[in-house]
């Protein structure tokens, strides 16, 4: 590989930017959007659902990239391209599609720029673990992570402003232009068989699943999105129904989260790597629980607004230091497949997150459910324990 440091940090930074800005259109403008052409909540709702598919069968992707060099021209760089480039097809095209009469065409698409996505995502992450040495991996993550957090706060701000003065579809012109900003750097990749950590594919290697450490590494990521997403998916009706807080400050405080997102993954750049990747994790489990605390409190705007802030730093910091655990033990031999296993257990993680916080804020309120939610987040100190035990134990062995 020939790509420089700063020319690698470059690269991964820009490909997770793109993830952001498609994923801020996925999660807010779509819904927008599809409910501008008269699409009831439930129509859109299962659209939404539809679109997580390619994400959770991501596995297969990664077992492509791991196993087939295409056309000659390597495992990583050909599919970066062809996820990269067929995503900004697809929404540069999607004004011209009409959904007056139907969803049909229109969810095939998104289904197919999904894809895509889920495609360059697993060979970035992949590339990643090819390439970054162990010393650099809380950089690398917390860059990708900052990276992906700042694509959606960019979208999120600027977007309203051009569907309103501009209409939808240069809202999806601007959406495709910034697509492409990383294509120039994918193409500078050369992927050096001698310059790499990937290991020729063997199917033998998928046994390190059923190891005790790395189904601990699983859960670990299960509870770490459970409890965040699970927090964060009812942060803003309560906003709105207990707090009485305005739309337009919601939105700031959403924002103003997101920032404390972005702080969190750059933190994780020089804190992980000096530290040490257990104590970082401990550092990530203390500052969740007391950013639940905080928002326990309730109370008044600028309360919320701090821990809130404070939240989002340890999401940010906790997604990153996830992902370096998870390139620390993700097989050489199914380095991108391995990985998008761990990201798999993380959005299940987050799906049963999103269900059990809406049945404990039902019964017990806002304010008890995120108790729980940081409660819950506690017992991954005694699984990364346990983690770090083992994998001394194995050292020693």
């Amino acid at each position: 590989m020939t790509l420089t440091r700063n020319l690698r940090l470059s690269l991964f930074g820009g490909l997770y930017f793109t993830q952001g800005v498609t994923l801020s259109f996925i999660l807010t403008f779509n819904i927008l959007y599809l409910g501008e052409a008269g699409y009831s909540p439930g129509e859109v709702g299962l659209l939404q659902a539809a679109l997580l598919v390619p994400f959770i069968l991501k596995i297969f992707l990664g077992m492509l990239s791991d196993g087939v060099n295409l056309f000659g021209l390597g495992h990583r760089k050909p599919y970066i391209l062809i996820g990269l480039l067929g995503q900004t097809a697809i929404i540069y095209l999607v004004p011209s599609i009409s959904v007056a009469e139907g969803l049909g065409t229109y969810t095939a698409a998104l289904l197919l720029a999904a894809t895509c996505m889920a495609l360059y995502d697993t060979c970035t992450d992949g590339l990643a673990l090819d390439t970054t040495p162990e010393e650099e991996r809380g950089l690398v993550q917390g860059v990708m992570t900052a990276a992906r957090a700042a694509g959606i706060l960019v979208v999120l701000l600027v977007g309203g402003w051009i569907v309103t003065n501009l209409g939808w579809p240069w809202y999806f012109y601007i959406l495709a232009l910034l697509l492409l900003l990383p294509v120039p750097l994918v193409f500078l990749i050369r992927e050096d068989p001698t310059q790499t950590r990937r290991r020729p594919f063997h199917w033998s290697a998928f046994k390190a699943l059923g190891q005790g450490t790395v189904l601990l590494v699983a859960a670990l990521g299960i509870l770490y999105a459970f409890t965040l997403d699970g927090v964060l998916t009812f942060l803003s009706d309560y906003l709105r129904q207990t707090l009485h807080i305005s739309i337009g400050n919601i939105g700031m405080l959403v924002a103003l989260s997101m920032v404390g997102r972005i702080v969190g993954a750059v933190s994780n750049t020089w804190v992980t790597d000096k530290i040490g990747h257990r104590q970082s994790l401990f550092v990530a489990i203390s500052l969740a629980s007391l950013a639940c605390a905080g928002l326990a409190l309730g109370g008044s705007t600028s309360l919320v607004a701090l821990f809130g802030f404070i939240f989002g730093v340890a999401y940010g910091y906790y997604a990153a230091v996830y992902g370096v655990v998870a390139m620390d033990f993700s097989d050489p031999h199914i380095s991108a497949s391995m990985f998008a296993i761990f990201m798999m257990f993380v959005n299940i993680g987050t799906a049963g997150g999103q269900s059990v916080g809406g049945m404990l804020t039902e019964r017990l309120g806002f304010t008890g459910m995120v108790l729980v939610m940081g409660a819950i987040n506690l017992i991954n100190i005694p699984i990364v324990i346990g983690i770090f035990r083992r994998r001394r134990r194995l050292k020693e062995a």
